[in-house]
């Protein structure tokens, strides 16, 4: 994140889990945003597991959370501004304070929570401008995916902001709305399975229902490396077919 914040031009981070995968599947808009971001990471032990498969490896899992806790300790020591966008109100201003008492000496230059909806013109308007009366070095968007993500790269340019990453739920966990999984469970990769029984009327559907069949088709195509095989399982985009494109291994 420094080099990016060093370099002074927008950048993107991604952070792709299984259900960033069937979205770029199901939407060539979000696929293009994941592919064209200046850095993508693993968020989620099954991608790992997946991209072992695929004779891919990807090192080590990557969550919304560790960003923003590595951008707050670096912003901390290096005096870089952050700014919280999203989530619901009162929720980001919570996670601030909470990122602030963590790193002594943290400057959030500011924080902004959208109205729950489609985002007007002018809405987006008011957004962009907030972010940049702010100058901050760091953005973190929580919107969820794949708003998220179209949002960034849609506003990049205009942003100004050296690094941009989309991070979903982390305000909620950052601010103690909801508890995240014990450290036992991230290590062993069920935090997954902590959320589900946290959230599970709008997880499962998710989890069990849209990402599993997914997971069984990169397995799949791990199983049977014959590259035939591989794009059959895998389907359209081409970006999810093994090439050097893929959003499991894009780096920018």
């Amino acid at each position: 994140m420094e080099a990016f914040i060093r370099s002074g031009r927008p950048h993107q981070i991604v952070t792709v889990n299984m259900d960033f995968i069937r979205l770029a599947r199901e939407d060539p808009a979000f696929c293009a945003a994941v592919n064209g971001a200046d850095l993508v990471v693993p968020d989620g032990v099954p991608v790992l597991w997946a991209a072992r498969l695929l004779r891919r490896p990807l090192g080590e899992r990557v969550t919304g959370v560790d960003l923003v806790e590595q951008g707050a300790a670096l912003a901390a020591a290096r005096g870089y501004r952050v700014f919280l966008l999203g989530a619901a109100p009162g929720v980001a201003d919570a996670a601030a304070a909470a990122l602030i008492r963590r790193y002594p000496g943290l400057c959030i230059a500011g924080t902004y929570a959208p109205p729950i909806g489609p985002f007007s013109a002018e809405e987006n308007a008011r957004m962009v401008a907030a972010v940049r009366a702010a100058r901050p070095h760091l953005l973190f968007v929580a919107f969820g995916a794949p708003r998220q993500e179209l949002w960034i790269r849609a506003h990049l340019d205009e942003l100004e902001v050296p690094v941009c990453v989309g991070v979903g739920g982390t305000f909620n966990f950052l601010s103690g709305a909801i508890p995240r999984a014990p450290v036992w469970m991230r290590r062993a990769g069920l935090e997954w399975a902590h959320r589900l029984a946290q959230e599970p009327g709008r997880l499962w559907r998710r989890y069990l229902v849209h990402d599993l069949p997914v997971f069984l088709r990169l397995v799949g195509a791990g199983l049977m490396p014959l590259p035939g095989v591989q794009r059959w399982l895998l389907g359209a985009p081409a970006a999810l077919a093994g090439t050097a494109d893929h959003p499991l291994a894009t780096t920018g």
